[in-house]
């Protein structure tokens, strides 16, 4: 008995796909009247940075609404978007296989759908975990079918406002460079897009070969027999501790708090309701909300703690770090609860949320509105670098993920760039932070964005209603003798 032909299942489920397509008008007739740059060159109605997830969702959802004048770019080689395959190291992801992520309402564009057809419907029932690898392959498949034009390895440099589009300098792989003028911009430029690496203050003057980020290149093969330490008790530091251990590391997770935490308060907003209504909380309560997840710490999926016993991880809680020092070449790790030896130290500590951390903002970040100018009377949780509660340095955006004027600052070009990252969390919640409420995401970016560009287009558009002449009746309908030259 031969199980199912995988070409044949995706074959059949893109003409179903293309079906949908057909049947809900998509994609609609162009609506926008085509502007220029100050150069003189056709403008693009919306400029997207990243081919990621969210940047996927974000194209397909403003071409759903008539919007087919875009640009998508991606630093990474095709193929290479998003995390998935590059720094991210879990084996399975952490959202469980029913979220319908990206797909945003279409049943055969779902994971699930994509899924079956290679592996039938038994398949998905013997599925537990997505593999890593595999959503990756699904968001490929995910950006063909949708139509996205990804114009890969090209890095956006900067932005600048220039009247009513904004400059955009782009560097192709091949070193070119290119300024394009847009209407609207969107950020879909990850976990890191507004953020930089957060370093513990003991290990900065060792970051490089023996001191890395768990965002930085991690090479199995220099492992085997190595001693590695790995700070940290999120699921990335588990992940990396794996990794390394699965390549013949001899690893040893440190964490400073007493015990890995084991609840993920994140899972009780994946709901509907705080999708839809978390955007319009009082801001001293989004944030509130939000502190109270990040106090009582996020545990590492079940799953993946259960690969690090396999793997042989050594696990100490209760050390924080006090020293760090060079003893020649090895580097000692003296810690509350004892002292560590490590070839290699991988810092699982995650981002530190920072508008300047993008050199793409350029003059827009200090001049871009943030949550200590919304709540100046709120004060940063005390061991701020420790707990990650640097919410208060992410942008306050606006319903539309636009970015707002700090009080006194000039709003040129703000509110044409709109922030769909992790840095858009206190502003809306999860709909720019993974997988669960990605599609809810996109479809509020695709409306603000198409909103702003008919606003901004009124009169053009009232001149087309006024001048819209397309006869209903032609007078040869019969018994309408009030028509013109119809009889009296």
């Amino acid at each position: 008995m031969t199980g199912p032909d995988p070409a044949a299942g995706l074959a059949a489920l893109e003409a179903a796909l293309a079906r949908d397509f057909d049947c809900l008008n998509h994609p609609p007739a162009p609506w926008t009247p085509e502007h220029h740059g100050p150069d003189g060159r056709p403008a693009a109605d919306v400029l997207i940075v990243g081919g990621g997830m969210n940047g996927l969702a974000a194209a397909f959802a403003l071409r759903r609404l008539g919007l087919s004048r875009l640009r998508q770019v991606d630093r990474r080689p095709a193929g290479q978007e998003g995390p998935w395959l590059t720094y991210a190291r879990m084996e399975l992801l952490r959202s469980p296989k029913h979220l319908t992520g990206p797909a945003l309402g279409l049943p055969n564009l779902t994971f699930r759908a994509w899924w079956e057809a290679q592996h039938g419907a038994a398949g998905w029932e013997r599925l537990g975990h997505i593999r890593r690898q595999d959503w990756a392959a699904y968001l490929g498949w995910y950006g063909r079918v949708t139509g996205a034009a990804v114009e890969s390895g090209t890095r956006l440099l900067d932005l600048a406002p220039a009247g009513q589009v904004i400059a955009a300098r782009l560097r192709t792989a091949e070193g070119a460079e290119e300024v394009i003028h847009a209407r609207q911009v969107v950020l879909a430029t990850g976990r890191e897009g507004q953020a930089r690496a957060r370093i513990p203050a003991a290990f900065v003057r060792f970051q490089g070969a023996r001191v890395r980020h768990s965002s930085d290149p991690l090479d199995p093969a220099t492992l085997p027999g190595r001693r590695v330490v790995v700070i940290g008790l999120s699921a990335s530091a588990f992940d990396n501790a794996c990794v390394a251990a699965e390549a013949g590391a001899q690893v040893t997770l440190l964490g400073r708090a007493a015990s890995v935490p084991t609840v993920n308060k994140m899972k009780q907003t994946v709901y509907p309701g705080f999708a839809q209504g978390f955007p319009d909380l009082p801001d001293a309560e989004r944030l509130a909300w939000l502190r109270l997840v990040a106090r009582a710490r996020i545990a590492p999926p079940r799953h993946t703690v259960q690969r690090a016993v396999r793997a042989g991880v050594r696990l100490v809680t209760g050390a924080p770090v006090q020293a760090v020092r060079d003893e020649a070449g090895i580097l000692r790790i003296e810690t509350a609860a004892g002292s560590f030896g490590a070839d290699l130290v991988v810092l699982g500590t995650g981002f530190r949320f920072d508008l300047s951390a993008a050199p793409e903002l350029g003059g827009f970040a200090a001049r871009a509105l943030t949550w200590r100018d919304v709540l100046p009377g709120v004060e940063a949780a005390e061991e701020e670098e420790q707990s990650g509660d640097d919410l208060l340095d992410c942008p306050a955006l606006g319903p539309g993920f636009e970015l707002r004027p700090r009080p006194g600052a000039a709003r040129e070009g703000l509110d044409r760039l709109r922030i769909f990252t992790h840095a858009a969390q206190p502003s809306l919640g999860n709909l720019a932070n993974d997988i669960p409420q990605a599609s809810e995401g996109a479809d509020r970016l695709a409306r603000a964005v198409a909103r702003a560009l008919f606003l901004e287009d009124m009169d053009w558009h009232r001149t087309r209603l006024a001048a819209y002449a397309d006869p209903e009746l032609l007078g040869d309908e019969g018994l309408l003798p009030w028509l013109p030259g119809g009889g009296s």
